[in-house]
C-alpha cells in the first residue's frame, strides 16, 4: 500500500476492512493489468462513535469472465448464480453483503450512473432477501465509494473506508479538505509542523481508551491528552495507594484512598482543558465498560490480567478495533534482578491475537473472572507487589504513544509492518516480534468470532416467510454491479 493521506474520522456509516483482507481485495483488484475486477465482502456491523461500522470479514473474489463478465446493462456484472449465492449466505450467517468493484484513477472515485442504477433496481430486493446492510462498494487504490442500503428501505452514503495498519488510513471519494483553524490557539503549532493541521484534526476527533492507569497507563493517559485527543476513555478499578506515588506521575499524597481514575482524569483534564474524559472505576469485563471501549478508534492496554487482556484481545478480533499493549516487567529473585522487558505489541485484527502469541491464560482468565476474596484465596494476587520504576514505565508508554501517532498521522514508512517492539534496558538492545497467527484461532481467524460484530440476531420479522427460489433468480439478474 502506497496511501498517505491524513484524513480525520468523518461521521457516517463506516467500513472497517482488516488489513490481512485488504491486502486479498487490493490484490484481486488492482493486479496491474488497469481491467475491471468485482467480489463481495461480507461483514459483520456494530454501532460506532459516528454511525454504524460495518466489519469486513471474508473476501469472495468473483472470477472474471465467469463470476464478473459483461452485461446487458453496462460494462461488466456480477453472474446472477454468483449474487445467488453470496446473498443467501449473507441472509442465512447474518451479515451484511457488500459486492465490490474496481475504477480507474488514483485519489478520486464515486459511482457511475450506470451503478447507481443498478443499485435502485436491485438492492431493494437483496435487502429483502438477506433482511441485513447492504452497500456497493468502489475504489480506486487510494479513494472508496459506498452506497449503503437497509432493510427498512433507507439509504445512505459511506462516510469512509477503514484500514486499520500499521498506519491508520481512511479512504474517501476524495481526501477531506483542512478546516478553518482557530488561529488565536497557537498550543499546538510545534505539533502541527509535524502532524499538519489535517493530523492534528484527527487526533481532535477520536475516541481513545486506556485500560489500567497504573504506571504505564498513567503517562499514557498523560500523553494523549498532551497530542490533543479530544476524548479519553479511562478504565481501572483500583485505588492509588501509597507504593503507587513513586510511579504515578502527578500523583499526591491526597490522591492516596481514590479511584486512579480521578487521578488520570485530573492529569488529563490539566493537560488539555476542553477534553472530554469518560472515567469507569470498574473492570473491564463489565458489560458496559466493554461497550464503552467498542465505541472506541483505538485501545491501549496497559493492565496485565488476565480479564483485561481477553477482553480487550476480544474487542481488536470481534469488533476490528486496533490496539496497543504496552507494559514493563521486571524479575527480581531473592534480591537479583533478572532480564527486564518493555514491551510494546500491536493488536491488529486479523494478525495473530493474544491467544495465539499464548499470553492469555485460561487458567488465570478463570481465577480472575472471580471476586476479589476468591481470587487473593487462589493466590492470583501475590502478596509481594511486581517491581517498578517510572523511567522504565515511560520507555514503554512512550514507545506505544509514538506507535499511535505515526500510525494516526500516517508517517510510518512501512504500511504492513505489523511487528512488536521488545526493548531490554539492561542490555540496550531492541527487537521487533512478529505475532504468531493460528488458522483455527476462534478470534483472529476467519471464523466464529472474527468481524462478527454485535451479530443481532435476525434483521427479519419473526413472521416473515424465506423468498421463493424464482423471487432470488429474478431480484438477483444480471445487473451492472451489485
Amino acid at each position: 500500500m502506497a496511501h498517505r493521506a491524513v484524513n480525520p474520522p468523518a461521521t457516517g456509516a463506516s467500513l472497517t476492512i482488516p488489513a490481512r483482507l485488504w491486502q486479498q481485495l487490493h490484490a484481486h483488484l488492482f493486479p496491474g493489468d488497469h481491467a475491471a475486477h468485482a467480489g463481495v465482502l461480507l461483514a459483520g456491523w456494530t454501532e460506532g462513535p459516528r454511525g454504524l461500522r460495518l466489519l469486513a470479514r471474508e473476501l469472495i473474489p468473483a472470477r472474471d469472465h465467469i463470476d464478473y463478465q459483461p452485461g446487458t446493462t453496462g460494462h461488466h456484472a456480477l453472474a446472477a448464480a454468483f449474487v445467488r449465492d453470496n446473498i443467501l449466505r449473507a441472509r442465512d450467517e447474518n451479515l451484511a453483503y457488500i459486492p465490490v468493484h474496481n475504477h480507474g484513477g488514483t485519489t478520486r472515485v464515486r459511482f457511475s450512473p450506470t451503478d447507481l442504477a443498478s443499485h435502485e433496481r436491485g438492492y431493494p430486493s437483496l435487502t429483502q432477501i438477506s433482511n441485513t446492510p447492504v452497500c456497493g462498494l468502489v475504489l480506486t487504490p487510494q479513494a472508496a465509494a459506498g452506497d449503503l442500503w437497509y432493510p427498512d428501505g433507507t439509504r445512505t452514503d459511506l462516510a469512509e473506508v477503514v484500514i486499520p495498519a500499521n498506519n491508520l488510513l481512511r479512504l474517501r471519494p476524495q481526501s477531506a479538505a483542512t478546516s478553518a483553524a482557530d488561529t488565536s490557539d497557537t498550543s499546538y503549532d510545534r505539533q502541527v509542523r509535524i502532524f499538519g493541521e489535517l493530523g492534528q484534526q484527527t487526533f481532535q476527533a477520536m475516541r481513545v481508551a486506556v485500560i489500567g492507569l497504573g504506571g504505564v497507563g498513567n503517562l499514557i493517559t498523560e500523553y494523549l491528552a498532551r497530542l490533543g485527543i479530544g476524548h479519553l476513555v479511562l478504565v481501572d478499578d483500583d485505588l492509588v495507594d501509597e507504593t503507587n506515588l513513586p510511579r504515578l506521575a502527578g500523583a499526591t499524597t491526597d490522591d492516596v484512598g481514590h479511584p486512579k481514575t480521578a487521578l488520570a482524569s485530573r492529569l488529563a483534564h490539566q493537560a488539555q482543558p476542553t477534553i472530554t474524559v469518560t472515567p469507569l472505576t470498574e473492570r473491564v469485563e463489565q458489560p458496559h465498560v466493554q461497550a464503552e471501549l467498542r465505541h472506541c478508534d483505538w485501545l491501549f492496554l496497559a493492565a496485565d490480567g488476565a480479564a483485561a487482556r481477553h477482553f480487550t484481545n476480544a474487542a481488536v478480533q470481534q469488533y476490528l478495533i486496533p490496539a496497543t499493549q504496552a507494559g514493563v516487567k521486571i524479575p527480581v529473585r531473592d534480591g537479583t534482578v533478572g532480564q527486564i522487558h518493555a514491551v510494546t505489541r500491536l493488536l491488529l485484527p486479523g494478525t495473530g491475537c493474544l491467544w495465539c502469541d499464548g499470553l492469555i491464560n485460561p487458567t488465570d482468565l478463570a481465577i480472575d473472572m472471580h471476586a476479589p476474596a476468591d481470587r487473593a484465596a487462589a493466590h492470583y494476587v501475590p502478596g509481594t507487589p511486581a517491581a517498578s520504576v517510572l523511567p522504565l514505565n515511560a520507555l514503554a508508554a512512550a514507545e506505544a504513544v509514538s506507535h499511535f501517532m505515526h500510525a494516526v498521522s500516517c508517517l510510518h514508512d512501512d504500511d504492513l509492518d505489523q511487528a512488536s517492539v521488545l526493548h531490554r534496558p539492561r542490555t540496550r538492545t531492541r527487537d521487533l516480534i512478529n505475532s504468531r497467527a493460528h488458522p483455527n484461532c476462534r478470534w483472529c481467524a476467519s471464523q466464529e468470532q472474527f468481524a462478527l460484530g454485535d451479530r443481532p440476531p435476525t434483521w427479519r420479522p419473526a413472521d416473515r416467510a424465506v423468498p421463493r427460489t424464482e423471487a432470488i433468480h429474478q431480484a438477483c439478474g444480471s445487473w451492472k454491479i451489485l
